[in-house]
């Protein structure tokens, strides 16, 4: 399973078409794409601050993702200011039913998207979650 947590900056000003640009990815996510497990936006209390918990099956579910036309097609640049993903691992019996977050290589016949979203978003898994549930 792949599961991050985004943390997003939007530009002043920019918040109503960026969260009409949120619910948009949402629904297509939910009505296009296999392999989602959790997708969820939320404001936070600074302003223009935001916050996205994406959960995939797997990487390449997340990759499938970040390279789906309703992903792309979106003029994010417009309105964001910043974005930094952070890869999340959760703690055994309380991570909310999501499985660890994992690394695996691509498949040897994996499509040049998958590797193209490798090169752009390449999954980090923290050192000290080595031995821990």
């Amino acid at each position: 399973m792949t599961t991050l947590l985004a943390h997003i900056r939007i530009k002043p000003g920019k918040e109503a078409k960026w969260e009409a640009i949120m619910q948009d990815m949402v629904a297509q996510t939910f009505a296009t794409e296999e392999g989602v497990r959790r997708y969820e936006y939320w404001k936070g209390q600074e302003p223009n601050s935001y916050y996205c918990l994406l959960s995939f099956a797997d990487k390449a579910a997340f990759y499938h993702h970040q390279m789906s036309d309703h992903h792309e097609g979106h003029d994010f640049g417009d309105v964001l200011e910043d974005i930094r993903l952070e890869y999340i691992d959760p703690v055994a019996d309380a991570g909310g039913g999501l499985a660890r977050t994992l690394d695996p290589p691509l498949a040897d016949d994996a499509p040049p998207e998958q590797r193209i979203a490798q090169e752009r978003f390449p999954l980090q898994i923290a050192p000290w979650w080595s031995g821990r549930k």
